[in-house]
């Protein structure tokens, strides 16, 4: 016969939920992988607007080249480095075409260079004769051209202040190097 024994459980089982402290402490944990987070995204946000202008001063090179080709001489589409097309960069995106108004609109649709997107980037390109000195650039670095020059030669000189508070960033380029200078890509 089945023992009628009642069983004692005198074990209590105590179930822990968390305290305040510890909710806190997850909450503030959250808080700073977010910040962090928001910093890398706008960082990156940044960059992605430099590989633009990085890929529209690649055009512009492949229509420099392609200019000489034919004429043999660089085309010029400025009087200065600071002559930006398709505006001055004030952090507001532009489309690339049809800014007839810009003093020199002619000499960019002889090299008909064009961008895919709207750019926040303004673009300069001055070119000389072999003998005349290129222009210095707006950038910290201070560049050294061949003096006296022996060849054709350009420039090119793309600045972008992101987030319209007066730093710029600057890509600069020339003919006489095959490299992209870059200064404050992350601005």
């Amino acid at each position: 016969m089945p023992s009628t024994r009642p069983t004692q459980c005198t074990r209590r089982t105590r179930v822990r939920g968390f305290t305040l402290v510890e909710l806190l402490a997850v909450v503030a944990m959250i808080g700073v992988l977010a910040a962090l987070a928001l910093v890398g995204f706008k960082k990156f946000m940044n960059s992605t607007r430099t590989a633009d202008a990085r890929a529209i001063i690649g055009a512009i090179r492949i229509a420099e080249e392609s200019h000489r080709a034919e004429t043999l001489s660089y085309r010029s589409c400025g009087a200065s480095l600071t002559d930006w097309y398709p505006a001055a960069p004030t952090g507001k995106k532009r489309a690339w075409g049809g800014w007839s108004s810009h003093s020199r609109y002619d000499d960019w649709r002889i090299l008909n260079v064009t961008a895919d997107s709207p750019t926040t980037f303004g673009f300069a390109i001055v070119a000389g004769a072999p003998g005349d000195k290129p222009p210095n650039t707006n950038t910290s670095l201070k560049t050294t051209w061949p003096s006296p020059t022996t060849e054709p030669w350009y420039v090119v000189q793309a600045a972008g202040d992101a987030d319209g508070d007066g730093t710029f960033s600057y890509l600069v380029s020339s003919s006489f190097n095959g490299e992209i200078y870059v200064e404050n890509d992350t601005e």
